[in-house]
């Protein structure tokens, strides 16, 4: 998760409130998911291996794919020291193209959200060069950028806002988690200064909930707890 931001003046309070908007249609949403990649550099034998471990996130916070690419140049011990892994992931190891798949499956007309677009093509494109194989080419969404709107501190001298850093975890999965929070964070958020009246779904953003679950709407129909 973030660490907190000391509330300050925003420069532009509609550029909050525009990510706000996002966050709360996305809060709202089935229809995507957080992709988290950690790529960790160990040497084995005097050779440098790059290790990716790949964590799909549902909407609702579920892991739905933790994985490690296969390779055969490191040890268990290599891997878990230098990598942050648990044995259960090791075990768990795929080859690349069958990592793929189950990407591709799992992500299938859903939109893709990650933290940083440009960093997780980069390791993207270096696991697909070091597997010999074709890159997983897919639309990406940073949540950093809408974050860094949110925040709103500007660079020096521009009118651009600074892409904050996401609080380092061990594993791809727990970053994928505060990738989560982080969203929820902005969806929960007042619009202060600016109410954004022209919002399509009309939020005041004074006191928003996420919309009830079909579950919870019958609850409610029947008046159970």
């Amino acid at each position: 998760m973030q660490e907190k931001q000391t509330q300050a003046a925003h420069p532009n309070p509609k550029d909050r409130n525009r990510s706000i908007i996002w966050a709360r249609f996305a809060a709202d949403s089935a229809e995507w998911v957080i992709l988290s990649l950690r790529a960790t550099d160990i040497v084995s034998d005097g050779n440098a291996q790059k290790l990716v471990s790949i964590a799909v996130l549902g909407h609702s916070g579920k892991v739905l794919l933790e994985t490690l690419i296969k390779t055969s140049e490191f040890s268990a011990r290599e891997a878990i020291e230098g990598h942050g892994i648990d044995y259960a992931v090791l075990m768990k190891a795929q080859k690349y193209e069958d990592a793929v798949a189950e990407i591709k499956r799992l992500i299938e007309r859903k939109q893709v959200f990650c933290w940083d677009a440009i960093e997780t093509r980069q390791i993207l494109s270096q696991v697909a060069a070091a597997n010999k194989a074709d890159v997983l080419s897919i639309p990406l969404i940073s949540v950093s950028e809408e974050y860094g709107r949110f925040v709103g501190k500007l660079k020096p001298g521009t009118s651009s806002y600074e892409s904050p850093e996401l609080k380092p975890e061990k594993s791809a999965a727990e970053t994928a988690k505060n990738v989560l929070a982080t969203i929820m964070e902005m969806a929960g958020s007042n619009q202060n200064l600016d109410s954004a009246s022209a919002s399509p779904m009309g939020w005041t953003g004074e006191f928003y909930r996420p919309k009830a679950s079909p579950a919870e709407k019958i609850k409610g129909l029947f008046g159970i707890d």
